[in-house]
């Protein structure tokens, strides 16, 4: 399970247009955002993307969804891994921090931003 979710009842669906830039947490606080990379899928419980550099598994990121027609979205993720993959030379699989009230969670309405999402993009509803 992934914070809540079998990650086989998430749906994964693209979104033509869309990118992700993400900070890296270093010692004290968190780089600048990245330029913007292409987001190769996402799902409410993580999402992929392709990344210009290597980043560790376990690397704490902040991400910024960017989407058309769509206020940016910021998340908490960790990355999970990262390969070459269909036609991709370096994607970044990322999972997102859990939702609630707490420190380094992600905040509930991020949550049911990703839940519209899912059901705009997602044909099998």
């Amino acid at each position: 399970m992934v914070q809540g979710f079998d990650k086989r009842t998430c749906h994964r669906f693209e979104i033509p247009g869309a990118q992700i830039s993400y900070r890296k947490k270093k010692l004290f606080g968190f780089t600048d955002y990245s330029p913007a990379k292409t987001l190769i899928n996402i799902s409410k419980g993580g999402a992929s993307f392709d990344c210009g550099e290597i980043l560790k598994e376990q690397q704490r990121l902040i991400i910024r969804l960017i989407i058309p027609d769509e206020k940016p979205l910021e998340l908490f993720a960790d990355v999970r891994w990262q390969r070459e993959t269909a036609g991709f030379s370096n994607a970044v699989g990322i999972v997102y921090a859990p939702f609630g009230r707490h420190f380094n969670y992600n905040p509930p309405a991020a949550l049911d931003a990703l839940r519209k999402l899912d059901l705009k993009y997602v044909k099998e509803h």
